[in-house]
């Protein structure tokens, strides 16, 4: 095509507009093609408005397939109850460690042991959802189990292998495994967690693991060499106060 004829087309969606001046608050002087009276709008203004909205959307569709259980998909840090000293200085600990994985993924590991009903799945839900609005980090909620119905699912079923689901499970860059102690009794269950977390490790990938188990009754069910690798550069937070499920009944 010739250079005429790729410049009438130009030429005549221009035509009936006027060359207006604007300014902006954000990027400046600029120059507008707009029907007469109009007020020129910042092209500029507009495109980075797009890409904020296609960004907006995709962090929504992360945040609807990232696995928070339903009861946490609103969780808050600030929605969590001042129970005690050693309660507040957990959760300051884990929002400071969230802050840092934000920005560092090398930020290591948690491992988050307690009593049943003292908000730990609440607090790895208010980090994964802060972590995915506001930082853009994909991150994957599963309990053990789950990774163990979702890697079984795959056998025999064309196009699809254990090896792939294993590797989508050990590269995301955030991965919450909670439950990590209830697993199945054939075994499939604890040789999938053990690959996962040395993959993750090997990777320097963070996990955030969540037990009700002590350090010694997790090497007993899971193993020496894998709780070796979770409690490897990881901070660890020991959740052993008021049950809040059990708070709220009283109540």
């Amino acid at each position: 095509m010739s250079e005429a004829l790729q410049y009438f087309p130009r030429v005549a969606s221009l035509r009936g507009l006027a060359r207006v001046s604007g300014h902006c608050a954000t990027h400046g002087e600029f120059v507008a093609h707009v029907l007469p009276g109009r007020v020129p709008l910042c092209l500029r203004c507009d495109v980075e408005r797009e890409a904020a909205n296609r960004l907006a959307e995709q962090r929504r569709a992360v945040l609807w397939g990232c696995g928070v259980p339903g009861t946490f998909r609103e969780a808050k840090f600030r929605d969590l109850l001042e129970v005690c000293p050693e309660q507040v200085a957990v959760l300051q600990a884990f929002k400071g460690w969230v802050a840092r994985v934000g920005k560092d993924r090398s930020a290591g590991n948690v491992v988050m042991v307690g009593s049943t009903g003292t908000g730990k799945t609440h607090m790895a839900s208010a980090a994964a959802l802060n972590l995915i609005a506001h930082c853009g980090l994909d991150v994957r909620y599963v309990t053990s189990d789950q990774m163990r119905v979702e890697v079984c699912e795959t056998w025999g079923k064309p196009g699809r292998s254990e090896n792939v689901e294993l590797r989508r499970l050990a590269m995301c860059p955030l991965l919450i495994i909670d439950e990590v102690d209830i697993l199945d009794s054939n075994g499939h269950g604890l040789r999938i967690l053990t690959n996962v977390i040395a993959a993750r490790s090997r990777a320097g990938f963070p996990t955030v693991f969540i037990s009700n188990q002590t350090k010694e009754r997790l090497i007993e069910i899971v193993g020496q060499r894998a709780v070796s690798r979770m409690y490897e550069n990881a901070l660890v937070l020991q959740c052993y106060w008021e049950d809040f499920r059990a708070r709220r009944i009283g109540n």
